[in-house]
C-alpha cells in the first residue's frame, strides 16, 4: 500500500489546528486542492462516526467517496479512512511545539487496477501525491497564520 507522510510547523497551537482540519472539513478544498469537495454528511461537531463525501481529483480522474472519523482525541490525533472511493486511511498527528503546531499528516492508499490503468504510472501518481501533500500543508499554513479566528469549532 502507497504511504506518503509530511510534517510542518505551523504558528498557531494546536487548538487552532485542529479545530480547522477536524472541525470544517468542507474548507478542505481551499487548502488541499487535490480535493474538488469536501462535504459533511452527519451534522456538526466532528465526531467518532463523523462522514463527509469527497470528490478527489487523481490526475485529472474525478473519484468520489466518503470518509468517516474512526478516531479523535482533540488537538492531538485524528484518524480518519475512507468507506467509498479509494481505499485510504488519512492520520493526523498535532504536537505543540511552544505557541505552535508541528502536524504531520500521513496518507495510506490502495490504488484500484481501473483507476491505475486510466493514469500514467504508479510512480507518477505516487511522486504527484507527494507533491500534493507538501503544497497542501503550505497552504494551510499559509491559511492558518495569516487568518484570524480559523479555528473555528461550528
Amino acid at each position: 500500500m502507497p504511504q506518503v507522510e509530511r510534517s510542518i510547523e505551523i504558528a498557531a497551537p494546536p487548538t487552532t489546528v485542529f479545530g480547522f482540519i477536524a472541525n470544517q472539513p468542507e474548507r478542505q478544498p481551499e487548502w488541499w486542492t487535490a480535493f474538488d469537495q469536501q462535504e459533511r454528511v452527519t451534522p456538526a461537531p466532528t465526531t467518532l462516526g463523523s462522514v463527509s463525501r469527497y470528490v478527489y481529483n487523481m490526475l485529472g480522474i474525478k473519484i468520489k467517496g466518503e470518509h468517516e472519523v474512526k478516531a479523535i482525541a482533540e488537538n492531538e490525533h485524528l484518524l480518519v479512512t475512507t468507506t467509498s472511493g479509494i481505499e485510504s486511511t488519512f492520520e493526523f498527528t498535532f504536537r505543540p511545539s511552544g505557541e505552535h503546531t508541528h502536524l504531520t499528516v500521513r496518507v495510506d492508499y490502495t490504488l484500484p487496477g481501473s483507476v491505475l490503468g486510466q493514469l500514467l504510472n504508479r510512480l507518477t501518481i505516487e511522486q504527484r501525491n507527494e507533491r500534493d501533500l507538501e503544497t497542501a500543508l503550505n497552504n494551510l499554513k499559509s491559511i492558518l497564520e495569516n487568518t484570524p479566528n480559523t479555528g473555528n469549532t461550528a
